[in-house]
């Protein structure tokens, strides 16, 4: 592991790795929208005000009450081939994390489906003449599934590497495991998501503006000042989280199979906090300025997806692998899934479009 990640591994290996990393950054995109996003619309039910659902525009939890189911079901779809390379890279670590968890692992989907759920009730129009309390109530339950979710996918990752307590763990019946490393791995995540949420957003209220709708005053400064909180606060929980892993983990992040990618997610991060600050001066979006900070959020995504994966890595014994990769490699389902890849992106396109087309006849303008 002495050259920059993918390369030094053989070609099998480092294709599936590719492929893996490239699904998991567009799954992780709207991930990041869908649990910052669900975040925001949890604590607004407190702090918002009455109003009817299908009239309420111009600000950001408008964008995200209309928009979050779709983004979650493409959160979901987007997850499944990341998933599949996962299997395929680390069928022993993935599987048995999966077993040692068992139905607790397994509750996810239908935490998933209630989630996916409310989140159409949220947005519907009887909930929007219904009190704060209801809103309240919905917000917070819809946030705590995608919370959940994100919990029990840390949960495995961490548990999947630790070979040396699964006999233990499987003795004692437990059905999760817990290190105080996974609540800073949580909060990395799950503050790293804010600023990509908050970029996106913008965007759409950006577009909102362009075709003539209306945008809350200081809604770009309320952005940007959300944005800059999250990067804050995921900064701190990434170098507590680092420290709390030991010298092992800091050696493999700065040597030469993590390091770019480690540079790349540091400048991305930085580019973001530069661009947020100068929008905070702004009273409204500026294309210019968003452009930016998708190009910072893009490349904070990869430097730090590549990161984790190298961590992993280095935890495990991945020579013993390669002989199954070549063989998977040969089985001969590459062009299925790269046809089922570009359906699913043609109608993911659709589905936005059709989205957009409802805003557009709607009023809402994005």
């Amino acid at each position: 592991m002495d050259r920059v990640f993918p390369f030094g591994f053989p070609f099998p290996t480092a294709f599936y790795l590719t492929l893996y990393v490239v699904t998991l950054v567009i799954h992780v995109v709207f991930m990041n929208y869908v649990l910052a996003g669900g975040g925001y619309l949890a604590v607004g039910s407190f702090l918002g005000s009455r109003r009817d659902a299908n009239n309420a525009t111009g600000d950001a939890t408008s964008i995200l009450r209309d928009w979050m189911p779709f983004a979650v079901s493409a959160t979901i779809t987007a997850g499944v081939a990341p998933l599949l390379f996962l299997q395929i890279l680390y069928q022993r670590d993935f599987y048995s994390a999966n077993l040692l968890l068992f139905h607790r692992w397994m509750s996810i989907v239908p935490v998933l489906i209630v989630g996916f759920y409310l989140s159409y009730l949220y947005k519907g129009r009887t909930i929007g003449h219904r009190s704060a309390v209801w809103r309240t109530v919905i917000g917070v339950v819809a946030f705590a599934c995608y919370f959940f979710t994100a919990y029990s996918w840390t949960e495995n990752h961490l548990l999947s590497q630790r070979r040396d307590i699964w006999p233990v763990f499987y003795a004692s019946e437990r059905m999760m495991y817990f290190t105080p490393s996974l609540w800073l791995r949580l909060g990395l995540w799950v503050s790293g998501s804010v600023a990509t949420m908050v970029t996106i957003v913008s965007w759409q209220l950006w577009f909102a503006r362009r075709h003539g709708g209306d945008v809350r005053e200081g809604e770009a400064r309320r952005a940007a000042t959300l944005a800059l909180c999250g990067i804050g606060v995921s900064v701190a929980c990434a170098a507590a989280y680092t420290a709390a892993l030991g010298d092992g983990v800091f050696k493999v992040v700065t040597g030469a199979l993590g390091a770019p990618y480690l540079v790349a997610a540091m400048v991305g991060l930085a580019v973001q906090a530069a661009v947020w600050i100068a929008q905070r001066r702004s009273q409204e979006f500026r294309g210019g300025f968003l452009a930016f900070a998708s190009a910072g959020a893009l490349l904070s995504i990869i430097g730090m997806t590549v990161v984790r994966e190298a961590i992993r890595l280095a935890g495990t014994d991945v020579a013993t692998l390669y002989p199954q990769h070549a063989a998977d490699l040969s089985v001969g389902g590459l062009p299925v899934f790269l046809a089922f890849f570009a359906i699913n992106a043609v109608v993911v396109g659709l589905c936005f479009r059709l989205v957009h087309r409802g805003r557009l006849k709607a009023g809402g303008g994005a």
